[in-house]
């Protein structure tokens, strides 16, 4: 039998195809097993929430409804709707390095600060926190606000939900447990900030 003549350039691709081939396999091998990785339903499916519909939880001043999951979008964002009452500051300054926020407001009025600059984003308005600054919410009006909050990638409505289990039974959260909290989720806290907006805005947590 012949042995086949193949050129320098036909061998060096066989040699990379190989390569590739050996090293690809061991990924889907692991992948096959499910061990620490996150699960995200990959056939498209429509999602349709009903008004009023979710999950509920409460966060201090806030009443928040789960809409929808990093799993349910494949990571891409996850989000929740948001009821606040009048004289809360909706977290502490904080920020986070690996995700943004997008706040379209309903009804009312919210005041959200990003590093030294704050804005009043009323019904209608949307405002983007970005990963990376310093930011915080509050309502100072007179009536609840209404609003919506997605997070870019998903992962930080997993946050919320696990919040407001502290609160659940009128409970308040131990320092630990905000602290616990803030070390899974990519959370720092910039408690020095606090004071000065509780006294200026006239809200508190």
């Amino acid at each position: 039998m012949k042995s086949p003549n193949y050129s320098r350039r036909e061998l060096m691709k066989m040699m990379s195809l190989t390569m590739v081939g050996s090293s690809v396999l061991p990924f889907f091998a692991k992948a096959s097993s499910n061990e620490n990785l996150d699960y995200f339903d990959e056939s498209p499916k429509a999602i349709h929430i009903k008004k009023g519909s979710g999950n509920a939880g409460v966060v201090g001043g806030m009443d928040i409804v789960f809409k929808l999951t990093k799993a349910q979008t494949g990571g891409h964002l996850g989000c929740d709707e948001v009821t606040m009452k009048p004289g809360f500051l909706g977290a502490p300054p904080h920020l986070h390095k690996t995700f943004d926020e997008i706040c379209y407001v309903l009804e009312g009025t919210i005041h959200i600060m990003v590093g030294d600059e704050v804005f009043e984003v009323n019904a209608g308005d949307w405002h983007l926190r970005p990963r990376g600054i310093v930011h915080t919410f509050w309502n100072s009006g007179p009536t609840t606000s209404k609003f919506i909050d997605l997070y870019v990638p998903g992962g930080h409505e997993q946050y919320m939900v696990d919040l407001a289990s502290l609160f659940e039974n009128n409970n308040r959260p131990k320092p630990e447990e905000m602290a616990s909290l803030a070390n899974k989720f990519d959370i720092t806290f910039n408690w020095d900030k606090l004071g000065a907006i509780v006294e200026k805005y006239k809200v508190h947590l």
